[in-house]
């Protein structure tokens, strides 16, 4: 029996960071992939503590909401802060990270079109530009890592998210226009456990 069972949609997006968490803590885990609107996720919805994905149930309890299920991950593997201050420190630039997703999802999910080009323009020069340059300048500062210049569980959240991103933002070539952004990207798949996964996992384009 696999050690944990990982509830999230046949898509990166939010559940990719704890994918890849899983797989460089070396956890045999089942990957449930559900199709957005199908059957077996609306029978599964009732059963999740807050009505959504991702869910992770591991040693006997249920865990939910990615960005927490990604923060205990990381400290159970010892890729948390050694203190209060240090935590605190990843946590800002995790909750940066998000800013940035929810931004760009409020657009990219906006149903009437015409609504959803005159976002994007306006966010593509207001709003996307500002925060992608901050977190490419923290990463610069953090020598290719996200906080405290080391590996942390906010790369994760970062590389597992970066797919998603280039969709939401319409920006293919992210990485070639913030080039610290490959930097953490690269030190999280260099893992062989992690590089396994991706290598195994089934196709996603974000």
């Amino acid at each position: 029996m696999p050690k944990a069972v990982f509830y999230y949609f046949k898509m990166k997006g939010l559940g990719e960071p704890c994918r890849l968490l899983l797989a460089y803590g070396g956890v045999d885990f089942e990957d449930i992939r559900f199709e957005r609107h199908g059957q077996e996720w609306e029978e599964f919805k009732p059963k999740t503590p807050f009505g959504q994905v991702p869910v992770l149930e591991m040693d006997g309890k249920t865990y939910a909401q990615s960005y927490s299920i990604a923060r205990f991950l990381g400290r159970k593997f010892g890729l948390g802060g050694d203190n209060i201050q240090e935590e605190f420190e990843i946590d800002q630039i995790v909750d940066l990270i998000g800013d940035l997703r929810k931004r760009a999802a409020s657009v990219d999910y906006e149903p009437e079109p015409d609504l959803k080009e005159k976002r994007h323009a306006i966010y593509a020069k207001t709003v996307y530009p500002d925060l992608l340059q901050r977190i490419n300048d923290i990463i610069v500062k953090n020598n290719g890592y996200v906080a405290l210049g080391k590996l942390t569980w906010g790369d994760f959240v970062f590389a597992g998210l970066i797919d998603y991103l280039k969709k939401m933002l319409r920006m293919p070539d992210l990485e070639k226009q913030y080039p610290a952004f490959k930097q953490v990207v690269d030190k999280v798949f260099a893992f062989p456990k992690v590089k396994a996964y991706a290598d195994a996992a089934p196709e996603a384009l974000f």
